[in-house]
């Protein structure tokens, strides 16, 4: 396909609250390959990266697939640029080497295997990875829970979309369907379904954080969040 040099290899170790606290990304497929590893509260980082030649801070990294009204209205918004990426963990990668400042969604299709050893890395470089959610509220950073369980631990009662990715039972799905979840039991136990807020080291001034979270409550009525 081409696109071998996005694809990632991702470890993450978490303490015994589900919270991230060391991980590692690796290219493989890059020569040489390029990887990325650390612990916040270790206080280390270690890694072979690919800086961006010229740091593009203002850019926000956008999936593959369709981009929301509610990202495509705050990235406009907030006067930064979009970025095309693929892959979880080859986009924390291009945050900590520069090449954007932001990767933030909040449609689904993504598991907690996609953000463990992303976010400690990412912190450990600097940066803060959490759900959309606190942060559109009030500016706090709240991890994830990556512990095995048999229910999703950030399940939200009524503020879900069921899709055929978050589905237990792809059965109960039907499209063209807008179906909001009110029973935990409908959603897979992994799936990350409150969307996602990840900056990078350069944006972690409060000046940054207010304009980012400025700009996302500035459209949030016209254009609301689609948590899936």
């Amino acid at each position: 396909t081409g696109k071998g040099d996005k694809v990632t290899i991702l470890v993450g170790y978490n303490d015994a609250e589900g919270i991230p606290a060391a991980g590692i990304i690796y290219r493989p497929l890059t020569e040489p390959a390029q990887w990325a590893s650390g612990s916040k509260r270790e206080e280390f980082t270690d890694g072979v990266l690919d800086l961006a030649v010229e740091p593009n801070p203002k850019g926000v990294l956008i999936t593959d697939g369709k981009v929301s009204p509610f990202i495509k209205s705050t990235i406009e918004n907030s006067g930064m640029n979009m970025v095309p990426s693929l892959a979880s963990g080859n986009r924390v990668l291009m945050l900590v080497e520069g090449k954007a400042g932001a990767y933030i969604r909040d449609t689904g299709g993504f598991c907690k295997w996609d953000t463990s050893g992303p976010q400690a890395v990412l912190e450990a470089y600097g940066g803060v990875m959490a759900k959309l959610p606190e942060f559109l509220e009030n500016k706090d950073m709240v991890s994830y829970t990556h512990l095995k369980t048999p229910l999703n631990l950030d399940f939200c009662k009524r503020s879900v979309g069921l899709t055929l990715s978050n589905a237990r039972d792809k059965k109960m799905f039907i499209p063209g369907l807008d179906s909001i979840v009110t029973d935990v039991h409908l959603v897979k136990e992994y799936n990350c379904v409150q969307g996602l807020v990840a900056l990078a080291p350069t944006k972690m001034e409060t000046f940054y954080l207010n304009a980012i979270h400025s700009a996302m409550n500035n459209i949030k009525k016209e254009s609301p969040p689609m948590y899936t």
